[in-house]
């Protein structure tokens, strides 16, 4: 888990604790802070360091999230890597339901997520392809995981360098070098996380970074065989419209057509 200083501190508390209070324990939680943040995150932080299965790495300044991932890496000791973000809920028995698939030989699991806002009201689900050969498809169109649901093999992932830089779109990179690279993948068609969202993703997830995370994205699945030139364009063109769009519409198209409406 990630943490940098824009995160909401009650979000924080939620997600940590939904980390610890699954049916599979894990062996150790790593947080990395990602440069200063404020005192009130710091409190919350603060009372979980005297958990001996608590590690706390602190970046000098924010770097942005494939740095900071791949600084957690680092200090993993365990064979298996469940991902989580520090404003989501992660249902009770999300690690058990996972470590089943990752135990049966897949290298990476991930799964659905039903989108909430920040007082926890559903808006919306994400589904996403299960099988092997529908995730190879639907990866040339759209990344085919929820990055807080993903749990994958710590090997796997660190023989390929960890996390890509590309801005914004760093674990979609990655699962297009896991693909090459021949991993096995699945996506359990059941809901693993509360991912707050609303209307402030919206607002967020738009403008010319994302545009330009879009090109540079399109870019590397051509070069790695996911894409073709011409797909890329078509698809890189239409979905950097997308993050030009107001808000409003913006919103409206994430809803209404890329999401199942609650």
């Amino acid at each position: 888990m990630a943490v940098y200083h824009k995160d909401d501190p009650n979000l924080l508390r939620l997600a940590l604790e939904s980390v610890y209070a699954n049916s599979l324990p894990p062996n150790a939680v790593v947080l990395v802070q990602d440069g200063p943040i404020g005192e009130v995150l710091q409190n919350v932080i603060g009372e979980y360091e005297r958990r001996q299965d608590f590690h706390i790495i602190k970046l000098p300044n924010n770097k942005g999230l494939a740095t900071a991932l791949n600084a957690g890496l680092q200090y993993i000791t365990t064979r298996y890597v469940f991902r989580a973000d520090s404003d989501d809920y992660n249902l009770p028995d999300r690690f058990e339901r996972q470590m089943a698939a990752l135990s049966s030989g897949y290298d990476l699991v991930g799964g659905s997520i039903m989108e909430v806002d920040k007082a926890g009201k559903s808006i919306a689900i994400r589904t996403v392809p299960t099988s092997q050969d529908e995730i190879r498809r639907f990866m040339s169109k759209r990344n085919p995981f929820n990055h807080m649901t993903v749990a994958f093999q710590l090997s796997a992932v660190v023989k390929l360098g960890g996390y890509p830089d590309i801005n914004l779109k760093e674990d979609y990179a990655l699962w297009v070098l896991m693909l090459s690279s021949g991993a096995k993948m699945i996506n359990i068609n059941e809901i693993l996380v509360h991912a707050t969202t609303g209307r402030d993703m919206y607002k967020r997830r738009g403008g010319l970074k994302y545009a330009y995370s879009e090109i540079d994205m399109q870019y590397f699945l051509v070069s790695h065989g996911i894409q073709s030139i011409f797909g890329a364009f078509i698809i890189g063109l239409s979905r950097s419209l997308v993050f030009l769009l107001p808000a409003f519409f913006r919103g409206f198209i994430y809803e209404k057509l890329l999401r199942k409406s609650i």
